[in-house]
């Protein structure tokens, strides 16, 4: 074979030999901005979780396909294995059926392993100013109106539970409106969105938040049961990559993206 030819084989077999060398990963995330956490990928300020999770990706070298969706296509693109990985999840039992979380093996009865979570975050209530709503932990007093919480949310599954859930659902911003109204006695969202949120729509006089909030948890990037069966040791690499990457930049990250909205929660 010719040198020439030699090279131009050389040349088409290149890309694919590179494209084998990094694997796709295809993590869906929610349509809507939820700053300071995500936003578009393209962005100079993607979000936190969003810089979080690309460079644990290039850690482990998988190329990265970020796929935008309302958050139950997300879920439903996960357990069809339409998407690799979804961000950003709490877990709880019913959820091992979307997908596989970190260390967890319900078989052995196995919790998930909360050094593999990408973020820990608190979701407080926010109500009026004036408002005569308390919460102690347990169960609301002052009801008139009921609380909201972003539909598909566990925090709007417990609210659902303590029979406190109003009927209809609203963005972010419509629900904060109605609460400074008074049309709506409180809205569960995770603290630093709440407080973005908040602050673009100037609501800060009218707003306050309650000294409990409805819940603490982990968030984390659970993956398909199709991407972990068939590729085990790239799951367990991705999410080892995404514990170093947050140990490594946490500071930073709160810095950049946390520190202008209050104090943060890790």
């Amino acid at each position: 074979m010719r040198p020439s030819l030699l090279l131009a084989l050389l040349l088409t077999l290149l890309p694919a030999c590179a494209l084998a060398e990094h694997p796709r990963l295809r993590i869906c995330y929610e349509s809507d901005d939820a700053m300071p956490f995500w936003t578009d990928a393209q962005q100079a300020k993607p979000g936190l979780l969003v810089e979080l999770i690309q460079a644990a990706a290039q850690q482990a070298d998988l190329r990265l396909e970020f796929q935008r969706q309302p958050w139950k296509r997300c879920v439903m693109q996960l357990q069809s294995g339409q998407s690799d990985g979804i961000f950003a999840a709490i877990w709880q039992a019913d959820r091992d059926a979307w997908g596989q979380f970190p260390g967890r093996d319900p078989q052995r009865e196995q919790p998930v392993d909360r050094n593999y979570r990408l973020w820990q975050v608190d979701y407080p209530i926010i109500t009026r100013i004036d408002s005569p709503l308390q919460w102690d932990g347990q169960q609301f007093s002052g009801l008139q109106h009921g609380l909201s919480a972003p539909l598909g949310y566990i925090a709007s599954q417990r609210l659902q539970a303590l029979g406190v859930l109003a009927t209809a659902s609203h963005s972010a911003e419509k629900a904060l409106k109605l609460v400074a109204l008074g049309r709506l006695d409180g809205y569960v969202i995770e603290r630093q969105i709440g407080n973005t949120h908040i602050h673009k729509l100037g609501l800060q006089p009218n707003l306050k938040v309650l000294p409990i909030p409805l819940l603490e948890a982990d968030w984390y990037l659970p993956l398909s049961h199709r991407f972990t069966e068939q590729h085990p040791e790239l799951a367990q690499r991705l999410w080892q990559a995404l514990r170093e990457q947050r140990q490594r930049q946490e500071a930073e990250l709160s810095q950049r993206y946390l520190q202008a909205g209050g104090s943060s929660r890790k």
